[in-house]
């Protein structure tokens, strides 16, 4: 009997332990901001070009692409001469379109990660104009070593 109750007594001993594990792993403690850098299409040698979006994707939202194929289902076109490639082993992109109802102009872009998420901020400043206009904004960041939350926060200014 004693013997038995050794043997659920370790049972219970090694799975405690294996939860107590896998839960560390989880629990990753998020620690500080720390600025990243927030690389342009005319970052990669293209002077003056810019990133189309397919209509159908033009809806007030934004995309996360991490490959070539991505790239080629949600991008038109992309405009200028010496078209660059990009690397989207190094890189990942975000792209999107706001809406606005009055003119408007992207005020500032930047992005920061910590251990466990990465935000690109990008400031939008609104001013009257009677010209609604869909303003569009990318952003080419560096691919995170493990896996990260990525989210996007669209500021408003007027």
């Amino acid at each position: 009997m004693k013997t038995i109750l050794k043997i659920i007594f370790l049972c219970g001993v090694i799975v405690f332990t294996a939860f107590s594990c896998e839960k560390d792993e989880e629990n990753v403690e998020a620690g500080d901001f720390e600025p990243i850098e927030v690389k342009k299409i005319t970052d990669f040698g293209c002077d003056d070009c810019s990133i189309v979006l397919k209509p159908e994707y033009v809806n007030n939202g934004y995309y996360m692409i991490y490959s070539e194929n991505d790239f080629n289902k949600y991008v038109k076109y992309v405009t200028g001469e010496n078209i660059p490639s990009i690397d989207f082993e190094k890189y990942f992109l975000i792209i999107g379109v706001k809406q606005f109802t009055s003119g408007t102009e992207i005020l500032e872009e930047k992005a920061e990660e910590n251990n466990i998420e990465i935000i690109y901020y990008v400031t939008f400043l609104t001013y009257d104009s009677t010209v609604a206009l869909g303003v569009g904004y990318h952003a080419f960041l560096e691919k995170p070593v493990k896996e990260k939350t990525v989210l996007v926060e669209e500021i408003i200014k007027p």
